[in-house]
């Protein structure tokens, strides 16, 4: 960690009242070497999150352009005004119970996501699921609301009764673009679908595969099988992750390059077979997960390394948390949770990191108008097309 994020890290500590003493004394004594003396009145929280958001700004502009060992390109006075900002806003979430709003050429009534999805079965039935419920519910020939109110449709078999692995029928869940929902398996696996997502499944799990696919991201609370030899299998795209009792977030949109597995507790195993056609077809990789690890999928490249969890569960939370993300990555996040297209007319924009907390439950005006408010980016927003400029 270089020392900018190092100061970055400080600062979003003490925005949000985590910061130790110690740590308060670095921030400040950081502040004095860089970039004048008012350390007292940000230490101790004086004046509005306006004033403390335009002074940590003014010193890190101060920094990036007096220190002369660090050549930065101009996108990085973006990246630390969109920082500023962030942290404007987690002080606001943390401290505040209002903001003050400006004119914004956004449309005010783009609000945040929420329960929505829908049901296809097997026949090709599909149903709008209530809003108004967190999710559903697998039972037998059944399907009801977590709160246990029936669904119209019921699951369709094909034969009746029937386990046997000819006879599964298979229906699938998905999520629009400003929705969220949950699934209760047959087996009693819990699934928490993220937006623009889809997760296809069996009726009835059969033979000693419970097996499922999923495009788009989903958090999953595996239940142990009362069968010895019966794992859960997870497929997304060219990749196959394997679990028997276990708790795990996967990433697997199809219009992000990389598939992210991260394991929250239990074990899991990674696998990744090359499409067919490569010279590489008949390769197999895989990789075994210990809590706290992530594995990640590119091309044909399979890594692990140590894993942020509470970034990478953070929408579960209700939270979008970015740590040195561009900002190109963290719009799309922004984009399909408030099912709008994302335009970048400046492309530099698209690469300046953001770091910071902010609620999921904001309208999109207050989100951008809190990014708008120190930094260098605006927002025009035409058709529920969200363009981006300096």
């Amino acid at each position: 960690m270089n020392e900018l994020d190092h100061i970055r890290e400080l600062a979003t500590r003490y925005i949000s009242g985590q910061a130790t003493a110690a740590e308060k004394t670095e921030l400040h004594q950081w502040y004095d070497q860089h970039a004048g003396d008012d350390k007292d009145e940000i230490v101790n929280g004086q004046g509005s999150a306006a004033d403390v958001s335009k002074r940590i700004y003014k010193r890190i502009h101060s920094y990036i352009h007096t220190d002369k060992k660090k050549q930065f390109h101009w996108y990085y006075t973006t990246a630390a005004a969109i920082f500023i900002v962030t942290l404007a806003t987690a002080l606001y979430f943390y401290r505040s119970t209002s903001i003050v709003n400006r004119p914004s050429k956004v449309v005010n009534e783009v609000g945040p996501g929420k329960n929505r999805a829908i049901l296809t079965l097997a026949d090709g039935t599909k149903v709008n699921l209530d809003s108004a419920k967190s999710g559903i519910q697998i039972n037998d020939e059944n399907i009801n609301y977590n709160d246990g109110t029936k669904i119209i449709a019921p699951i369709h078999h094909s034969s009746a009764g029937s386990r046997t692995q000819s006879f599964i029928t298979y229906n699938s869940l998905t999520t629009p673009k400003g929705g969220q929902y949950q699934i209760i398996l047959e087996d009693g696996t819990k699934v928490w679908l993220n937006a623009a997502s889809t997760l296809t499944y069996p009726a009835r799990f059969s033979g000693d595969r419970r097996e499922v696919s999923l495009e788009g991201e989903a958090y999953f609370m595996v239940a142990k099988s009362q069968k010895t030899g019966n794992p859960f299998i997870v497929k997304s795209r060219n990749q196959e992750t394997m679990v028997m009792g276990t708790e795990f977030n996967l990433s697997a949109y199809a219009d992000e390059s990389s598939i992210k597995t991260t394991l929250i507790n239990g074990s899991v195993r990674v696998s990744h077979k090359s499409p067919v056609g490569s010279p590489t077809a008949a390769a197999y990789v895989s990789l075994q997960l210990v809590p706290n690890e992530q594995s990640t999928l590119t091309g044909i490249q399979l890594t692990k390394a140590k894993a942020d969890v509470s970034k990478a569960i953070a929408w579960k939370k209700g939270q979008f948390r970015f740590t040195g993300e561009t900002l190109g990555e963290a719009m799309q996040q922004i984009g399909r949770w408030y099912d709008v297209d994302v335009v970048f007319a400046d492309g530099g924009l698209r690469q300046a990191p953001v770091s910071g907390i902010i609620n999921r439950s904001e309208r999109l005006s207050v989100l951008l108008n809190l990014f708008e408010r120190v930094g260098d980016v605006h927002f025009e927003f035409r058709d529920r097309t969200l363009i981006i400029k300096k």
